[in-house]
């Protein structure tokens, strides 16, 4: 049963060595190992604050990110719409160029089927003259191959010019 009730004297040793060890340690250690935990508290709360200025400069850099993303999109847009009014200001002033290509190719062609159509009309009627005048010469040799024919159209055609 000696286990089980301790003595005066070892409860007398055992709080004198704890009253020792606590002096030694509070002489020695405590204020060491308060420092330490001091320091350690400070670095936390260092830790801590740099991890809050980190996480304002990530959500404003997000921001900034977020900004930089709707400008870039706003100056795609601008890009874009810019592309198609070019791509549409070129097809149409393509088609207007090509109206007025066309319209001058087919004044071109006009001018020269109205051309090529006065000298046909104007060949035809040399051509017509010539044959008027060939039957008029055959006719004219087969009349005045009668005697007395020449000489009597002579006189009329004096007569005739005399009178004009």
């Amino acid at each position: 049963m000696e286990l089980i009730t301790p003595d005066f004297g070892i409860i007398f040793w055992q709080t004198t060595i704890l009253l020792v060890v606590l002096f030694i340690l509070g002489k020695f250690a405590w204020k060491p190992i308060l420092q330490t935990l001091r320091q350690r508290e400070t670095h936390i709360e260092e830790a801590l604050q740099g991890a809050q200025e980190a996480k304002e400069i990530l959500t404003q850099m997000r921001a900034e990110q977020d900004q930089l993303l709707e400008n870039s999109s706003r100056e795609r847009e601008k890009m874009i719409n810019e592309a198609i009014a070019a791509k549409n200001s070129i097809l149409e002033s393509a088609k207007i160029e090509a109206q007025h290509l066309s319209q001058k190719l087919l004044k071109d062609a006009r001018e020269t089927i109205e051309t090529e159509k006065n000298m046909a009309f104007d060949k035809l009627k040399q051509e017509i003259a010539v044959i008027a005048i060939q039957v008029a010469e055959k006719l004219l040799a087969k009349e005045l191959n009668k005697e007395n024919k020449q000489e009597d159209l002579v006189r009329r055609l004096i007569k005739e010019t005399h009178l004009n």
